[in-house]
């Protein structure tokens, strides 16, 4: 099987080939500005090596921003989910154990 050259391509392959790889050098230059412009106490482990990951392809940034950066947006959105759940299960407790029974309508 003979290699496929760039002028081989049809329209819709090449503008998806140009925007994915957009895409992709512009997640590791955010990744990388967002590294260089926190304080080390606000990313999980060693920047360098946080520095390093960012370079494989996708892999790199995606992980960056869900698990290298203290106060990633991904946490903070199961950290709300396992509060409310919680706070659901006991105030469920609480209204059983209390007798309540909702409000009353008169």
């Amino acid at each position: 099987m003979q290699k496929k050259r760039w002028s081989d391509l049809s329209l819709t392959q090449k503008c998806a080939i140009v925007t994915g790889g957009t895409i992709q050098v512009g997640l590791l230059a955010l990744g990388l500005w967002d590294l260089a412009h926190r304080r080390a106490d606000e990313v999980r482990g060693d920047r360098r090596l946080w520095a390093g990951l960012m370079f494989i392809d996708w892999f790199g940034p995606i992980a960056y921003f869900a698990y290298g950066r203290k106060d990633s947006p991904l946490r903070g959105l199961w950290s709300c989910r396992e509060e409310e759940s919680e706070a659901a299960e006991e105030s469920d407790d609480t209204e059983e154990n209390q007798g309540f029974a909702g409000p009353v309508v008169v």
